[in-house]
């Protein structure tokens, strides 16, 4: 085999609630279309997720997986910076038992920091920064021949002693991302078992599926391939405008055609996936409604019956809002992304595109076309303040009371990697915790560190980590939505998991497992 990809999600995770799970779940969605790529073009390509390996046989056989396949190069996808640690470690492990076999890097994460990677860790062979179509293909023939890789673009590799970084001049078009297929997943080993029971945001080991389904909910949602590149540029965002251009040297946004991401849901479809999610709104403000409405007449026309979850960085206007509610689909929802209710926070952190007043009043068009929407807000942002949490949590209040077919999500910001505070921490008044690639790998390293709150920061002048985790657990929690009761209730159901309570009510009830 020439390149054996393998996705590693974040294993070793503890939260008081669940005990120890595992999530970055999904590959990177273009991993697929790699994959795709490599065969189109003559050459044998696999994808194996860690995580269905585990489940399926128990243990993750590094041995028997590299005997099995016996390919020339192991890819591993370090594109989330939860991965750093999971990541390295699996391409530690598979170096040391088989030195012969090339280890290669690529993903937003592995890119930023390719020079440390290949500095610090000498089992690391290759990083492909940005874009990985064509530079993946020369690697592939220079390895397996003359091993001179002066002139692949985007790749990093260590010459001697030395690291060398060949220029990021490879971007991908839309004409090659139409040349490739996003969502062939008989690419994947025992890709049923990734539909089934990884297609959502984590997994706890031990419990059945029918019991984490019963928890989590069963919808099985796929992120559809829209493009690549943004045209934002959000203080917080690991893959803002500035970010691309500095991870891969992508200026410009390439979009995929209607017809491509029409073939992609059909794909989702005939996989046995119940949700379609249009995720990345990378389309160009003036394009988008337009972009998107081609897209929902199609799926109207072919009866595909799949929910479809789109959000939308600018407010869609009201020909986009009626031809969504035409969708057949019955769970579909348009999410719209304010992030906090102060407009003036909004344009510290570079992402202003309307008033909440133009909100509501897209929010009731959608109500009154029966149209069912999300709003996301998040807390942690730059120059926040206690005011602006408390003010924030009773708009919440009001939006709930006036618009019955939204829901509300909110998160807590986290440091990532290539984001304006990353790169610019002092025009936000930060204190970074997570600078280099060996802070991000040495905080995943620790499974008691919890994501879901701890921001990587410090602000000045502004509430400290303790203090927005203990609001944000009071008022923002969308798994109780008791208030203040809300941390108690967690507690109490930390103490049922800790003593066993749940592993056995799994063995108690008759819960069916589902194709």
């Amino acid at each position: 085999m020439d390149v054996l990809f393998l996705h590693t999600p974040k294993f070793n995770n503890y939260y008081k609630l669940i005990g120890f799970y595992s999530f970055v779940l999904y590959p990177p969605i273009g991993l697929l279309g790699l994959a795709d790529y490599l065969t189109k073009n003559h050459r044998t390509a696999k994808i194996i997720h860690l995580g269905v390996e585990q489940q399926q046989s128990g243990c993750i056989d590094f041995d028997k997986i590299i005997a099995e396949n016996q390919p020339a190069i192991v890819g591993l996808d370090l594109h989330w910076h939860f991965q750093s640690y999971d990541a390295i470690e699996v391409a530690r492990k598979i170096k040391l038992a088989h030195p012969e076999v090339a280890i290669l890097l690529g993903g937003f994460t592995a890119s930023l920091f390719a020079e440390e990677i290949l500095r610090d860790f000498p089992f690391i062979d290759f990083v492909i920064r940005g874009d990985a179509e064509i530079p993946l293909l020369q690697l592939i023939r220079h390895f397996e021949s003359d091993k001179t890789y002066g002139e692949i673009p985007n790749l990093a590799y260590r010459q001697g002693a030395a690291v060398a970084l060949n220029p990021t001049t490879y971007v991908a078009s839309s004409a090659m991302l139409d040349s490739m297929c996003f969502t062939d997943f008989t690419l994947m080993k025992d890709y049923p078992c990734f539909v089934k029971s990884f297609s959502r945001y984590l997994h706890i080991p031990g419990l059945s599926e029918p019991f984490q389904r019963l928890i989590f909910g069963g919808h099985k949602v796929y992120p559809v391939y829209i493009g690549r590149g943004c045209v934002h540029d959000c203080s917080f965002c690991g893959g803002s405008n500035e970010a691309h251009a500095l991870i891969g040297g992508r200026r410009c946004v390439a979009t995929r055609s209607v017809d491509s991401i029409v073939s992609s849901i059909r794909d989702l479809a005939r996989f046995g996936f119940d949700s379609a999610g249009f995720y990345h709104d990378c389309c160009p403000p003036e394009q988008a409604d337009s972009y998107y409405i081609a897209i929902f007449e199609e799926l109207k026309r072919l009866n595909i019956t799949l929910d479809i979850e789109v959000e939308r960085y600018f407010l869609p206007n009201a020909r986009f809002i009626e031809s969504f509610r035409g969708l057949p689909g019955k769970r579909s929802s348009i999410a719209l992304s304010p992030h906090t209710h102060n407009e003036q926070l909004r344009k510290k952190n570079g992402f202003y595109r309307y008033s909440n007043r133009a909100m509501e009043d897209c929010l009731d068009l959608m109500g009154a076309q029966g149209v069912n929407s999300v709003v996301f807000f998040a807390c942690g942002l730059p120059f926040e303040t206690r005011e602006d949490l408390e003010n924030m949590a009773e708009y919440q209040r009001q939006l709930r009371k006036r618009f019955k077919r939204m829901r509300v999500k909110t998160c807590m910001i986290e440091i990532e990697p290539g984001s304006d505070m990353s790169r610019n921490p002092s025009k936000f008044g930060l204190q970074l915790e997570r600078v280099s690639f060996a802070d991000y790998y040495r905080y995943h390293s620790q499974p008691s560190r919890n994501h879901w709150l701890e921001m990587g920061y410090a602000r000045c002048d502004c509430p400290d980590h303790a203090e927005v985790s203990e609001f944000f657990c009071s008022h923002f929690c969308e798994r109780f939505k008791a208030g203040r009761a809300s941390p108690l209730i967690c507690n109490f159901l930390a103490a049922l998991w800790k003593v066993g309570a749940f592993r056995a009510l799994d063995k108690i009830l008759p819960l069916k497992e589902q194709n």
